[in-house]
């Protein structure tokens, strides 16, 4: 990896502590000390001139400016190193596992997923703020690293468990994971102290890495003093444990977003601990770059699930899949079109870096939400097919001389959509048994009714009998792409199995919760990237045009971000939904914006 300049250094042995400052200017060397060699030997060749009215005390300062000399030279790395390329590893790693282990089908799981990622994602970037500053090279910093590592996995380990603001029986996990955060910021604490051991000499330094120190430890004492907050064990009469609620996780959030605006802001305040000279501009892109790598993964196993089910590929599924693919590149070359790599203010420039705290956020929902439409088109497309033909062989229910011909076809449309593809993997086993169950009531309530068209009994059992079987496999089609309904709705379904309608409205609120959080994470994408472009943009750059396009830019933002109102008419909604253009809209919004962000307006000057 690219360190500070292009120099040949010998590696040194590797040390139990190792100081951040820059010790190759620890000794500046004055023009005056160029000496030719000539003819003379190599000790008088390389013999310094001496001069009297240069004489620097024996601290490294990154220039000869007598008057910055309270101002220390931190070691600068011009791309991220290994080890922090490492720990990104981990970031993706939980990020992937979390993103496939929790469904996001209700508000409750919606707010869960943003609030784990909030967490996971504000960790990163405290670690992040200190290795791009001040990490070196020593067994401390490689035993340190081991422990973000663990703080990691501890992440990963939460994940599958993470049910925040739902009745439990346990909060073990959670007071242990309470813990693995406290040792982060103890750890963090530690790796603080050590570089102001290392900086005291500079006055400058000390108040800046007092602040930050004092927010990290009061952040870790507040993370450990919250996990005794979270409710014990609770038995009731017969000795069995009683599920319980508690938001004690909400502090959680606070303090983690406090203590990361606290080191922003005093970075923002004291310029010698900013980012100028760091490579976090190079730290932010690399972590989009993951997240729109993770929206490939989630893509591509949306697109694997069609391909398990066996369905047949359509025009209108293709193109879901195409303009799911589009709407990836298009965020990439919005976001990386408007990279600078230069430095572009120090406030700005970590502004800039915490604004891809809401980027991120937004992404993620972005992405994920893709990925379920792509499902979501190719099950309105199934669905159609199957409810169309169980519609056809009902309405020749009358030309059946029996009901075991009409349970037939019944079942045979059935198999012919669903039970015959299940994929596997998927327990479709209680399904069978209740479609079992209602094709032999079809049948015997069809034979009575043939004798007496007006025997009620069994025109109810009819009716019961189709409902079920429909609704089970309606249950089974959404089950083969891994999509459920919120617990508690499945609980008030079962005990109406036979209504199909209210089973495939339980399944239509879930992708109505997914359309509204596309378009509102699809437009907010837009206006967090055009504020970043804004902050990063250069002096040279600084033109009508630049602030036309941003504009511009911003204003499609709020326009997809109001295409989610046609949740207030629930006519338009529902045909929108069942209509092949939502991913596409957001596609050829996207597209619109990078045709502007590259088109040259002519006529416009610069200031």
């Amino acid at each position: 990896m690219g360190h500070e300049g292009h120099h040949h250094e010998e590696r040194q042995p590797l040390g139990l502590f190792a100081s951040p400052l820059n010790e190759h200017t620890a000794h500046p060397i004055h023009p005056q000390y160029h000496t030719p060699s000539t003819h003379s030997s190599d000790v008088e060749a390389h013999k310094p001139v001496q001069d009297t009215s240069y004489n620097t005390t024996q601290v490294p300062f990154g220039n000869t400016d007598c008057s910055l000399h309270d101002n220390p030279a931190f070691h600068r790395h011009a791309e991220a190193t290994t080890s922090e390329l490492f720990y990104d590893l981990f970031f993706v790693a939980n990020l992937t596992t979390f993103t496939s282990m929790l469904e996001i089908n209700d508000h409750s799981t919606l707010t869960a997923y943003v609030g784990f990622f909030s967490l996971l994602w504000l960790t990163w970037y405290q670690v992040s703020l200190y290795d791009v500053r001040f990490s070196t090279d020593s067994v401390f910093e490689r035993v340190a690293k081991a422990i973000h590592f663990g703080v990691m996995v501890g992440f990963a380990v939460i994940g599958p468990q993470w049910k925040p603001g739902q009745e439990i029986y346990d909060y073990k996990i959670y007071k242990a994971f309470g813990l693995i955060l406290m040792v982060s910021r103890i750890t963090l604490f530690t790796q603080y102290a050590v570089t102001l051991l290392y900086v005291r000499k500079y006055k400058k330094t000390v108040i800046p890495l007092g602040i930050i120190m004092a927010s990290t430890l009061l952040a870790a004492i507040l993370y450990g003093a919250l996990t005794p907050a979270f409710p014990k064990e609770k038995l009731d009469l017969e000795g069995f444990l009683l599920p319980q609620k508690s938001n004690v996780y909400i502090a959680w959030y606070i303090i983690a977003l406090c203590e990361t605006l606290t080191t922003v802001a005093v970075s923002c305040i004291f310029r010698v601990i900013s980012f100028k000279g760091t490579h976090m501009v190079q730290r932010m892109s690399l972590l989009t770059l993951i997240i729109l790598g993770e929206g490939i993964i989630v893509v591509c196993k949306s697109i694997s699930k069609i391909v398990k089910n066996e369905f047949l590929w359509t025009a209108a599924v293709v193109g879901q899949i195409i303009a799911a693919v589009l709407v990836i590149y298009f965020l990439y070359m919005l976001y990386f079109d408007r990279m600078q790599e230069e430095h572009f203010g120090s406030i700005k420039q970590q502004l800039w870096s915490f604004a891809h705290f809401p980027l991120h956020v937004v992404l993620v929902l972005v992405l994920q939400g893709v990925s379920l439409l792509i499902i979501w088109a190719q099950l309105v497309q199934a669905l159609l097919g199957m409810y169309t033909d169980f519609g056809n062989v009902l309405d020749a229910a009358g030309n059946y001389t029996s009901g075991s011909e009409l349970a037939y076809d019944l079942n045979y449309t059935a198999y012919n959509w669903v039970f015959a593809w299940v994929p596997k993997g998927v327990d479709a086993t209680q399904e069978l048994y209740t479609a079992d169950n209602a094709i032999h009531l079809i049948a015997d309530a069809y034979d009575y009714l043939l004798e007496d068209s007006d025997n009620s009994t069994s025109l109810n059992n009819f009716t019961a009998g189709v409902n079920d079987l429909v609704a089970a496999a309606t249950k089974t089609l959404f089950d083969s792409f891994s999509v459920t309904v919120p617990k508690k709705k499945a609980a008030l379904g079962a005990k109406k199995q036979s209504d199909f309608r209210e089973l495939f409205y339980e399944y239509l609120g879930v992708f109505q919760l997914v359309f509204e959080y596309v378009f509102i994470a699809g437009g907010f994408a837009l206006i967090v990237i055009s504020v970043l472009g804004y902050l990063s943009l250069p002096a040279s750059q600084r033109r009508v045009s630049s602030y036309v396009r941003l504009g511009v830019n911003l204003i499609f933002g709020v326009g997809l971000c109001l295409v989610a109102t046609l949740k207030f008419n629930e006519a338009l909604e529902e045909n929108y939904l069942a209509s092949a253009w939502m991913i596409p809209t957001i596609c050829l919004v996207y597209f619109v914006c990078v045709v502007i962000n590259h088109i040259r307006i002519k006529g416009i000057k610069k200031h």
